[in-house]
């Protein structure tokens, strides 16, 4: 098994037609991913905020532990698993167009 690779590298080796924001989207609509919030480590009091895969998200990558003191993660995805992860962003935007159809 490869060593899990940055979203955008899947996105470029395969030609994907969405982008990286678009897919941890509809992840974290899905409920694959989760916004995670923290306080800044500079002491200024600010809330920052990153994604992160969930526990059911981690059967397409790993939270890897960002450089540095902080707590941020970088999502890590696996290529094995990538056509299974477009599917999954396919099925949630279909929802939400059927949901968008059914309001107008």
């Amino acid at each position: 098994m490869s060593a899990p690779k940055p979203l955008k590298a899947l996105i470029s080796k395969y030609d994907v037609s969405f982008d990286a924001s678009t897919i941890m989207n509809a992840l974290l609509k899905a409920g694959y991913a989760e916004t995670f919030e923290y306080l800044s480590s500079t002491g200024s009091g600010e809330l920052k905020s990153f994604r992160k895969l969930t526990v059911e998200g981690e059967r397409f990558g790993v939270n890897k532990k960002s450089f540095g003191p902080s707590v941020k993660t970088d999502a890590r995805f696996f290529e094995s698993s990538f056509p299974e992860l477009l599917s999954v962003v396919v099925k949630q935007l279909n929802k939400e167009v059927t949901e968008i159809k059914s309001l107008i």
